[in-house]
Protein backbone atom coordinates (compact mmCIF):
# COMPACT_ATOMS: atom_id res chain seq x y z
CA UNK A 1 0.00 0.00 0.00
CA UNK A 2 3.04 2.29 0.00
CA UNK A 3 2.38 5.41 -2.04
CA UNK A 4 -1.41 5.15 -1.75
CA UNK A 5 -3.07 7.83 0.36
CA UNK A 6 -6.60 9.12 0.97
CA UNK A 7 -7.62 11.35 -1.90
CA UNK A 8 -5.72 9.31 -4.49
CA UNK A 9 -7.65 8.96 -7.74
CA UNK A 10 -9.65 5.89 -8.76
CA UNK A 11 -9.68 5.43 -12.53
CA UNK A 12 -11.58 3.19 -14.91
CA UNK A 13 -9.47 2.67 -18.03
CA UNK A 14 -7.86 6.05 -17.45
CA UNK A 15 -11.12 7.91 -16.65
CA UNK A 16 -11.36 9.32 -13.08
CA UNK A 17 -14.49 7.87 -11.47
CA UNK A 18 -13.76 8.35 -7.75
CA UNK A 19 -11.12 8.63 -5.08
CA UNK A 20 -9.62 6.73 -2.16
CA UNK A 21 -11.52 7.45 1.07
CA UNK A 22 -9.56 5.50 3.71
CA UNK A 23 -6.72 3.00 4.20
CA UNK A 24 -6.49 1.04 7.40
CA UNK A 25 -5.00 -2.19 8.68
CA UNK A 26 -7.17 -4.76 10.40
CA UNK A 27 -6.93 -8.21 11.96
CA UNK A 28 -9.74 -10.74 11.99
CA UNK A 29 -9.94 -12.04 15.57
CA UNK A 30 -11.57 -15.27 14.39
CA UNK A 31 -8.93 -16.27 11.83
CA UNK A 32 -6.14 -13.87 12.87
CA UNK A 33 -5.73 -12.92 9.23
CA UNK A 34 -4.10 -9.56 8.53
CA UNK A 35 -5.38 -7.34 5.71
CA UNK A 36 -5.32 -3.74 4.58
CA UNK A 37 -8.68 -2.85 3.06
CA UNK A 38 -8.87 0.27 0.90
CA UNK A 39 -12.18 2.10 0.94
CA UNK A 40 -13.03 4.01 -2.23
CA UNK A 41 -15.87 6.32 -3.19
CA UNK A 42 -17.20 5.97 -6.74
CA UNK A 43 -19.27 8.48 -8.68
CA UNK A 44 -21.35 6.54 -11.23
CA UNK A 45 -22.12 9.74 -13.08
CA UNK A 46 -18.46 10.05 -14.05
CA UNK A 47 -18.83 6.88 -16.11
CA UNK A 48 -21.06 8.84 -18.45
CA UNK A 49 -23.71 6.11 -18.47
CA UNK A 50 -27.28 7.21 -18.99
CA UNK A 51 -29.98 4.81 -17.84
CA UNK A 52 -32.81 4.92 -20.35
CA UNK A 53 -36.08 2.98 -20.53
CA UNK A 54 -35.68 1.67 -16.97
CA UNK A 55 -37.78 -1.45 -16.38
CA UNK A 56 -40.84 -1.15 -14.22
CA UNK A 57 -40.08 -1.60 -10.52
CA UNK A 58 -36.32 -1.29 -11.08
CA UNK A 59 -34.50 1.38 -9.12
CA UNK A 60 -31.28 3.18 -9.95
CA UNK A 61 -29.51 1.20 -7.21
CA UNK A 62 -30.59 -2.08 -8.79
CA UNK A 63 -29.33 -0.96 -12.20
CA UNK A 64 -26.00 0.08 -10.70
CA UNK A 65 -25.60 -3.34 -9.11
CA UNK A 66 -26.37 -5.04 -12.42
CA UNK A 67 -23.82 -2.81 -14.12
CA UNK A 68 -21.09 -3.68 -11.60
CA UNK A 69 -21.97 -7.39 -11.74
CA UNK A 70 -21.71 -7.28 -15.54
CA UNK A 71 -18.34 -5.50 -15.43
CA UNK A 72 -16.94 -7.97 -12.89
CA UNK A 73 -18.18 -10.97 -14.90
CA UNK A 74 -16.32 -9.59 -17.92
CA UNK A 75 -13.03 -9.40 -16.02
CA UNK A 76 -13.00 -5.93 -14.47
CA UNK A 77 -10.64 -5.92 -11.46
CA UNK A 78 -9.16 -3.29 -9.18
CA UNK A 79 -5.38 -2.93 -9.29
CA UNK A 80 -2.85 -0.76 -7.50
CA UNK A 81 -0.65 1.19 -9.93
CA UNK A 82 2.16 3.70 -9.65
CA UNK A 83 1.08 7.18 -10.72
CA UNK A 84 4.38 9.03 -10.35
CA UNK A 85 7.78 7.36 -10.45
CA UNK A 86 9.49 10.35 -8.82
CA UNK A 87 7.19 10.70 -5.84
CA UNK A 88 6.11 7.05 -5.69
CA UNK A 89 2.45 8.00 -5.44
CA UNK A 90 -0.05 5.32 -6.37
CA UNK A 91 -3.68 5.14 -7.45
CA UNK A 92 -6.42 2.55 -7.88
CA UNK A 93 -7.11 1.44 -11.42
CA UNK A 94 -10.15 -0.49 -12.65
CA UNK A 95 -9.61 -2.32 -15.92
CA UNK A 96 -10.49 -5.47 -17.86
CA UNK A 97 -8.40 -8.59 -17.21
CA UNK A 98 -9.88 -11.36 -19.40
CA UNK A 99 -7.55 -14.02 -17.92
CA UNK A 100 -8.49 -13.19 -14.32
CA UNK A 101 -10.14 -15.98 -12.29
CA UNK A 102 -13.95 -15.77 -12.14
CA UNK A 103 -15.32 -13.68 -9.29
CA UNK A 104 -18.64 -12.41 -7.99
CA UNK A 105 -19.65 -9.41 -5.90
CA UNK A 106 -21.12 -10.15 -2.48
CA UNK A 107 -23.71 -7.43 -2.01
CA UNK A 108 -24.42 -8.59 1.54
CA UNK A 109 -21.18 -7.00 2.72
CA UNK A 110 -20.96 -3.41 3.87
CA UNK A 111 -19.13 -1.91 2.14
CA UNK A 112 -19.17 -4.14 -0.92
CA UNK A 113 -15.82 -5.76 -1.69
CA UNK A 114 -14.66 -5.54 -5.31
CA UNK A 115 -12.36 -8.27 -6.72
CA UNK A 116 -8.73 -7.28 -7.23
CA UNK A 117 -5.70 -8.44 -9.16
CA UNK A 118 -2.04 -8.15 -8.10
CA UNK A 119 -0.37 -4.85 -8.84
CA UNK A 120 2.60 -4.35 -11.14
CA UNK A 121 5.22 -4.81 -8.39
CA UNK A 122 3.41 -7.80 -6.88
CA UNK A 123 3.11 -9.44 -10.30
CA UNK A 124 6.83 -8.90 -10.96
CA UNK A 125 7.77 -10.33 -7.57
CA UNK A 126 5.52 -13.35 -8.12
CA UNK A 127 7.07 -13.96 -11.55
CA UNK A 128 10.62 -13.76 -10.17
CA UNK A 129 9.67 -16.09 -7.32
CA UNK A 130 8.22 -18.65 -9.75
CA UNK A 131 11.38 -18.49 -11.86
CA UNK A 132 13.57 -19.03 -8.78
CA UNK A 133 11.45 -22.01 -7.72
CA UNK A 134 11.75 -23.57 -11.17
CA UNK A 135 15.51 -23.03 -11.19
CA UNK A 136 15.78 -24.61 -7.73
CA UNK A 137 13.92 -27.69 -8.98
CA UNK A 138 16.23 -28.12 -11.97
CA UNK A 139 18.89 -30.86 -11.50
CA UNK A 140 21.73 -28.45 -12.25
CA UNK A 141 24.41 -30.75 -10.79
CA UNK A 142 23.24 -33.72 -12.85
CA UNK A 143 23.02 -31.56 -15.97
CA UNK A 144 26.56 -30.31 -15.33
CA UNK A 145 27.90 -33.86 -14.90
CA UNK A 146 26.16 -35.05 -18.07
CA UNK A 147 27.54 -32.07 -19.96
CA UNK A 148 31.04 -32.74 -18.61
CA UNK A 149 30.76 -36.38 -19.70
CA UNK A 150 29.49 -35.37 -23.12
CA UNK A 151 32.42 -32.97 -23.53
CA UNK A 152 34.83 -35.77 -22.49
CA UNK A 153 33.31 -38.15 -25.05
CA UNK A 154 33.58 -35.42 -27.66
CA UNK A 155 37.27 -34.98 -26.84
CA UNK A 156 37.85 -38.73 -27.30
CA UNK A 157 36.00 -38.64 -30.60
CA UNK A 158 38.12 -35.72 -31.79
CA UNK A 159 41.32 -37.53 -30.77
CA UNK A 160 40.20 -40.67 -32.62
CA UNK A 161 39.27 -38.62 -35.66
CA UNK A 162 42.67 -36.92 -35.53
CA UNK A 163 44.38 -40.33 -35.41
CA UNK A 164 42.33 -41.50 -38.39
CA UNK A 165 43.36 -38.43 -40.35
CA UNK A 166 47.04 -39.07 -39.50
CA UNK A 167 46.72 -42.71 -40.67
CA UNK A 168 45.06 -41.57 -43.86
CA UNK A 169 47.82 -39.05 -44.42
CA UNK A 170 50.42 -41.79 -43.90
CA UNK A 171 48.64 -44.03 -46.42
CA UNK A 172 48.61 -41.20 -48.94
CA UNK A 173 52.32 -40.61 -48.33
CA UNK A 174 53.07 -44.30 -48.88
CA UNK A 175 51.02 -44.28 -52.03
CA UNK A 176 52.86 -41.20 -53.21
CA UNK A 177 56.22 -42.88 -52.51
CA UNK A 178 55.07 -46.00 -54.30
CA UNK A 179 54.20 -44.08 -57.44
CA UNK A 180 57.54 -42.21 -57.63
CA UNK A 181 59.58 -43.31 -60.69
CA UNK A 182 62.76 -44.09 -58.70
CA UNK A 183 61.09 -45.73 -55.73
CA UNK A 184 62.22 -49.24 -54.64
CA UNK A 185 58.70 -50.60 -55.03
CA UNK A 186 58.52 -49.44 -58.63
CA UNK A 187 61.93 -50.97 -59.43
CA UNK A 188 60.94 -54.30 -57.86
CA UNK A 189 57.69 -54.25 -59.78
CA UNK A 190 59.65 -53.63 -63.03
CA UNK A 191 62.03 -56.54 -62.39
CA UNK A 192 59.11 -58.85 -61.65
CA UNK A 193 57.39 -57.85 -64.89
CA UNK A 194 60.62 -58.52 -66.84
CA UNK A 195 60.95 -62.02 -65.34
CA UNK A 196 57.33 -62.77 -66.17
CA UNK A 197 57.92 -61.54 -69.71
CA UNK A 198 61.00 -63.80 -70.13
CA UNK A 199 59.12 -66.78 -68.77
CA UNK A 200 56.30 -66.12 -71.22
CA UNK A 201 58.74 -66.03 -74.14
CA UNK A 202 60.29 -69.34 -73.04
CA UNK A 203 56.86 -70.96 -72.85
CA UNK A 204 55.97 -69.56 -76.27
CA UNK A 205 59.27 -70.93 -77.82
CA UNK A 206 58.66 -74.35 -76.25
CA UNK A 207 55.09 -74.42 -77.58
CA UNK A 208 56.30 -73.58 -81.13
CA UNK A 209 58.97 -76.35 -81.01
CA UNK A 210 56.54 -79.00 -79.78
CA UNK A 211 54.10 -77.98 -82.50
CA UNK A 212 56.79 -78.66 -85.15
CA UNK A 213 58.30 -81.71 -83.41
CA UNK A 214 55.64 -83.47 -81.33
CA UNK A 215 57.78 -86.66 -81.26
CA UNK A 216 60.19 -84.79 -79.05
CA UNK A 217 57.82 -85.47 -76.14
CA UNK A 218 58.79 -89.20 -76.56
CA UNK A 219 62.22 -89.18 -78.13
CA UNK A 220 63.44 -85.95 -76.69
CA UNK A 221 65.19 -83.15 -78.54
CA UNK A 222 67.83 -84.32 -81.00
CA UNK A 223 71.27 -83.48 -79.78
CA UNK A 224 69.94 -82.94 -76.27
CA UNK A 225 69.62 -85.10 -73.18
CA UNK A 226 67.22 -88.07 -73.50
Amino acid sequence: MRGLAPGAPVEFRGIPIGEVAAIRAQIDLKTFEFSVPVTIHLDPQRLGVKVMDMQGGATLEVMRRRLIDSLVSHGVRAQLKTGNLLTGSAFVSLDFFPSAPPAMVDWSQTPVQLPTTPGQLEATEATVENIIKKVDKMPLQEIGENMRKAIGDLDLTLVSARGTLVSAQGTLDNTSNLTEPNSTQVQQLGNTLQEVSRAARSVRVLADFLERHPEALIRGKQGGAK
